[in-house]
């Protein structure tokens, strides 16, 4: 980034009293040595992906009481003493020498409430993983336990022995998509499997009437061996192989189903590739678990078709399940389910800037990193993902648009290895058919009141200041958290927006 830009970002964060982040840090002076180290060395290692990192000095942190946020800059800043501010900028300069490799940073003055202050704008490096010195940890002024730091949230903390595998992973530029498979070669390839995809995705003529050699080395999919012939790409493997599994332990999918009546599970596996496995678990998902009712409101022609989980939240977390699963795991991607609810299984976590507190809480990724590139962009290829960072969103969407629980993943900490996205089974439904994931019929009744959404928007045209706790109270059949949940969709589907400030401001009903 130009240090005009740098310089512009960092006022407006301060203008709008944005909250640290893996991004933003704030310090009131240069006199907190250790926390300013281990974040500048934190944010060189950018293991959340971030485009750069500030670190202001001269801004004093506090939380908002009413709000509730933490860690916003208290505005009027503390700042520096203009006669204080090269001095500060050499002990800086001084104190970052305690990091190697040699980071790559800017240190820019400017001022805001007629104060100045500092911002050491830190870029992600290339030469890394970056760590503190011993001789940091020795000096009786910082004493910072040397390390590999990285910023997880508003934390810099060395990290756990995952995080750290992943990070010398990232620096090291490993792909296990990427690489060549260890077994595989050119002949363990399906040329009936790479004309049907190039047939599926559009491709020229001439493309498709290659001859597999050909077509393989076009695609990217095989490079020639030190010791003669052509071996297979694991992405490859992954996408043509008739059976992965050979060549990949636990390429696969496994459906276990809790079977109706007894305390047994039954397992389906699939296990050819991966985009057509995307595509069977779907189809299986469609013929034996999703049933439907139908309400008829009183009063209207229109009918409404009630499922126990929609088809597009599955199709979605399916897909997501497989595309992002860490292949040289030998762990297959299990998909759970049970009376009440379904689980997607990866025993691997999202890569960051993506996190399971994420997960729960944002609709869009748009910085979202892909553990297999090629995977990806075949799969957007193939229709099987509509837009990069946006399948979360399309499953949410269709949950609060069936009448459905909201989507929680898990695990809730930090240690455990592995992501859990739980779909639960509509309530209605439930109630209705005792939760049978074998039926395939479909049941007429009447609903005459009003929907959660429906209440909330009737509730903020009578009372524009109400408030999530209050419209929880009057409806009683939800959480504060659950009315939050409903507001954010409300708004992104141009039902409400709001005006004026949190405390301070009102509701404006458009539909």
């Amino acid at each position: 980034m130009q240090l005009l830009d740098i310089k512009r970002m960092a006022h407006n964060i301060l203008e709008n009293q944005n909250i640290e982040s893996s991004f933003i840090e704030y310090k009131k002076s240069a006199n907190f040595k250790d926390k300013i180290l281990k974040t500048a060395c934190a944010f060189a290692n950018n293991y959340m992906n971030n485009e750069i990192g500030l670190l202001f000095v001269g801004i004093e942190e506090v939380d908002d009481k009413e709000t509730g946020e933490k860690a916003i800059p208290k505005r009027p800043i503390e700042g520096i003493k203009e006669a204080k501010l090269e001095g500060i900028e050499n002990e800086i300069k001084s104190l970052l020498a305690n990091i190697h490799p040699k980071i790559n940073y800017h240190i820019i003055t400017d001022q805001i409430d007629d104060e100045y202050y500092i911002v050491v704008a830190v870029e992600s490096g290339s030469n890394g993983p970056f760590q503190t010195s011993e001789r940091a940890e020795k000096d009786k002024d910082i004493r910072l336990k040397a390390g590999r730091y990285i910023r997880v949230g508003r934390d810099s903390r060395l990290p756990k022995p995952t995080e750290e595998f992943e990070l010398l992973k990232k620096f090291a530029n490993f792909s296990f998509s990427s690489n060549l498979n260890d077994t595989a070669t050119i002949d363990d390839l399906s040329y009936e499997y790479m004309k049907e995809y190039l047939l599926q995705t559009g491709a020229k003529k001439d493309i498709r009437e290659m001859s597999k050699l050909d077509m393989a080395k076009s695609m990217g999919l095989v490079s020639e061996s030190e010791y003669g012939g052509y071996r297979a790409k694991n992405f490859a493997v992954l996408m043509f192989a008739d059976t992965p599994n050979k060549f990949i332990p636990n390429a696969h999918v496994e459906i276990i189903r809790e079977i109706d009546g007894t305390d047994k599970m039954e397992s389906k596996k699939f296990d050819g590739p991966v985009w057509i496995q995307a595509k069977q678990v779907s189809k299986y998902f469609e013929d034996n678990i999703m049933a439907s009712y139908t309400i008829r409101e009183a009063n209207k022609i229109e009918h409404k078709i009630v499922y126990n989980y929609p088809l597009t939240a599955f199709e979605e977390l399916a897909t997501n399940a497989i595309l992002h699963k860490e292949y040289d795991t030998p762990e297959y991607v299990g998909i759970y389910i049970y009376k009440d609810r379904i689980s997607f299984v990866n025993h691997n976590r999202p890569l960051p800037p993506v996190t399971i507190e994420a997960l729960n809480r944002d609709r869009t990724f748009d910085r979202r990193q892909y553990l297999n590139k090629e995977l990806k962009d075949m799969f957007f290829s193939l229709n099987l993902i509509e837009s990069y960072g946006s399948g979360i969103r399309r499953a949410k969407d269709a949950l609060l648009e069936n009448g459905s629980p909201e989507l929680k993943f898990y695990p809730d900490n930090e240690e455990d290895n592995y992501t859990n996205a739980v779909m639960g089974v509509n309530e209605e439904f439930l109630k209705e058919f005792n939760g049978s994931t074998t039926k395939e019929t479909t049941k007429e009744t009447t609903k005459e009141k009003n929907s959660i959404q429906e209440q909330i928007v009737l509730l903020m045209k009578d009372n524009p200041s109400i408030t999530a706790e209050q419209i929880a109270n009057e409806i009683k059949e939800i959480t504060a958290d659950g009315v939050r949940y409903h507001i954010r969709n409300l708004k992104a589907h141009g039902v409400i927006k709001r005006e004026g400030s949190t405390k301070s401001g009102k509701w404006i009903v458009l539909k």
